[in-house]
Formats: C-alpha cells, sequence, structure tokens
C-alpha cells in the first residue's frame, strides 16, 4: 500500500505540473492595513488564473488553500472535465498572506511582520478579485482546512459579492485541542537553538521537522495510520511524511501562518456569538467534512451547517481523516466523492 511520502510526492508532482501551464503573477496593494492597525506598504498577493472569464463575467471561483498549502495545492482537482472545470469556470488560485508569492516575514522583515488574521487574508484576496480582476461578484469561493476558514470570512464580510461557498473539512472557529497543537508544535521550533528568538541566521529546520512529527499523527485516522505503518520502513516514511513540506518554510513565515490559523474565530467580531457571524452569509454552501477526521471533526462542520441559510452536507467516506480531501490518485475513490460534490454544487450554482 502506498505510503504517505509517495503520495505526497506524487500529488504535488501533479500539483507543479499542472501550475507550470499557468503564469504565476503577483497582485501589489499600495497599502495594507492589517487587523491590528499595522501597516505595510506594497503588499503583495501571488495568485495564478485557470480557464477564461465569460463575457458576464459570472463564471469566476477563487480557490483557498490549507494553513500549509500554497497557490497550487488544489491543482489536482483543476482543469478541462475536472471539478472545477477550466472549459467553464475561470479559476483563481491565491496565495494567502504570509506565504508562497505573497508578502511575509520571510522577505526581510522577520518576526517584524505584521500578526496577520484570516480576515487580513481576505481583505487581502478581494482588493486582487475586484482592483486586480476588475470582478463585481465570484461564482464561489473556497478551498479545505483553513481555506474553508477563509471562505466563510468572505461570505460574512462580503454577503452579496460571493454566491457560493466551497467548505472541505471546515470550522467556525479552531478549538481548543487545534489551539493546544499549534502552541505545541511553535514551541517546539523556537526550543531548537537555531531560533535565537527570531533572529536566525540559519532556518531552524530541527525544529520544523519535530514539529511535522507532532503534527502527522492527528492528520489522519487511527485506522489509516495502523494500515500503512505497519513495519518499521512504513513507520518511518508515515511519521516524517509532512517534513518536506515543514522545512521549506521559512520558520517565522511558518509560525505567523500558524498562529492565524489557531487563532481563527469568525464570532470575534461580533462579540463571541458564532450564529450571529455566519447568520450573515447570504451565499449557498457545500460543507464537506470527512467522517474520520480527528484534527477538524465532522462535529466542528455540522455546528456550521446548522447556522447557514442554504447549505448541502454531506461527510467524505474515507478513513484518510483530515487529508480526506487530498488524494492519492485521481483514481482513488476521495479524489471521484470530492469531484461529483464540487461539480454537482458549482453546477447548480451556474444556472
Amino acid at each position: 500500500m502506498k505510503t504517505f511520502v509517495r503520495t505526497l510526492i506524487s500529488a504535488l508532482l501533479v500539483a507543479c505540473g499542472a501550475a507550470s501551464a499557468q503564469q504565476d503573477r503577483v497582485h501589489v496593494i499600495p497599502e495594507f492595513a492589517f487587523e491590528n492597525g499595522e501597516k505595510l506598504r506594497d503588499m503583495k498577493v501571488g495568485y495564478v488564473t485557470h480557464g477564461q472569464l465569460n463575457a458576464a463575467k459570472s463564471n469566476a471561483v477563487l480557490v483557498t488553500h490549507a494553513t500549509n498549502g500554497l497557490r497550487s495545492s488544489f491543482n489536482v482537482f483543476i482543469g478541462p472535465g475536472k471539478a472545477l472545470d477550466t472549459d467553464k469556470y475561470f479559476v483563481v488560485t491565491v496565495d494567502a498572506i504570509g506565504g508562497g508569492l505573497s508578502s511575509g516575514p520571510k522577505d526581510g522583515l522577520g518576526t517584524a511582520f505584521p500578526r496577520y488574521t484570516i480576515r487580513d487574508m481576505v481583505r487581502a484576496q478581494y482588493d486582487l478579485i475586484t482592483r486586480g480582476q476588475g470582478l463585481t461578484g465570484l461564482l464561489a469561493v473556497g478551498g479545505p482546512s483553513m481555506g474553508s476558514f477563509q471562505a466563510l470570512e468572505w461570505g460574512i464580510n462580503y454577503p452579496d459579492f460571493v454566491k457560493g461557498l466551497i467548505l472541505i473539512v471546515p470550522s467556525a472557529k479552531s478549538d481548543p485541542q487545534f489551539q493546544m497543537l499549534a502552541d505545541t508544535m511553535i514551541a517546539t521550533v523556537q526550543l531548537d537553538p537555531a531560533w535565537q528568538g527570531g533572529k536566525y541566521t540559519k532556518n531552524p529546520t530541527d525544529g520544523l521537522t519535530r514539529a511535522a512529527m507532532i503534527f502527522m499523527p492527528w492528520l489522519f485516522s487511527q485506522e489509516h495510520i495502523n494500515t500503512n505503518a505497519r513495519n518499521a520502513e512504513e513507520y518511518q516514511k508515515t511519521l516524517m511524511g509532512f517534513v518536506p513540506g515543514y522545512t521549506s518554510w521559512d520558520a517565522t513565515s511558518w509560525m505567523w501562518r500558524y498562529y492565524a490559523a489557531r487563532d481563527h474565530d469568525v464570532s470575534k467580531p461580533f462579540n463571541g456569538n458564532v450564529a450571529e457571524a455566519l447568520g450573515r452569509i447570504k451565499a449557498r454552501a457545500l460543507v464537506l467534512p470527512s467522517v474520520s477526521d480527528r484534527l477538524i471533526p465532522p462535529a466542528a462542520a455540522r455546528e456550521v451547517y446548522k447556522n447557514l441559510k442554504s447549505a448541502e452536507y454531506y461527510e467524505i467516506p474515507s478513513i484518510r481523516g483530515h487529508l480526506a480531501y487530498f488524494p492519492t490518485s485521481e483514481k482513488s475513490a476521495e479524489y471521484a466523492y470530492v469531484t461529483a460534490r464540487l461539480s454537482e454544487f458549482l453546477a447548480a450554482l451556474s444556472k
């Protein structure tokens, strides 16, 4: 049976291959004000477009990504005849603040870079879509995990702009379990002697490696791990499966990104009232948790679903846990299931 490492490498090759056919672009915001009041000149927002905008400008879909993701992370679902069919839709994939081609600590500010939020990500994306792409609306916006956090903020803050929300393994707020996990990973990186209080000259990859090892068991179900780590070699490959992704990050950029996911809470501007926050959403939503998710359990998705005015709810039938949305191949059952739900949802929105 395939190990997670082979799966990850194959998926990344597919994603990078698809992305190579597109042109990486950067939108610049002359001055960006963060939620905490800090400002940054010439904020960069990295993105790629796929397909063509129709004459009515009504077929644009913005794809957001998970905490450790980039603009290419969802490319396996993008292309002619795929869920995000580029013969039908104009697809914009974006780098959230802090990673990829977008501005972040890696650009030189280090720990002086403002601590940003999910809402900051969305406001930067709104500038890209409106001022950069000249659009007055989106057919849909969303993605998996932190991508769904961004989609919820789009629906709350721009309720008349978005027609549909794609919420894959979603949550309205990060719970104490995830916050503890994020705090443990961050503390582990800070224990690396190379960290030097954030003033490092060498990226503290030992700390990032150990943080990835801490995170790994939460990404899959117990059944998946027990099935795919049955001997010493499989165990080691599974345990280290997320290490390449983590160590490819500048440590402060990684840390600021996980702080943003850790502090995700749509209810913060509404005095802690989740129902009031989600009640602002007018868009129709696709809510798609994984039945075996231990990182963001289906109960979190059900809370989102019950507070939305118009939504469809399905659970991905998979033992792959949180990563049920990240298919082993286009022949996998997870790929087929997610493709079917996305295709149906977007087709209904387009009518």
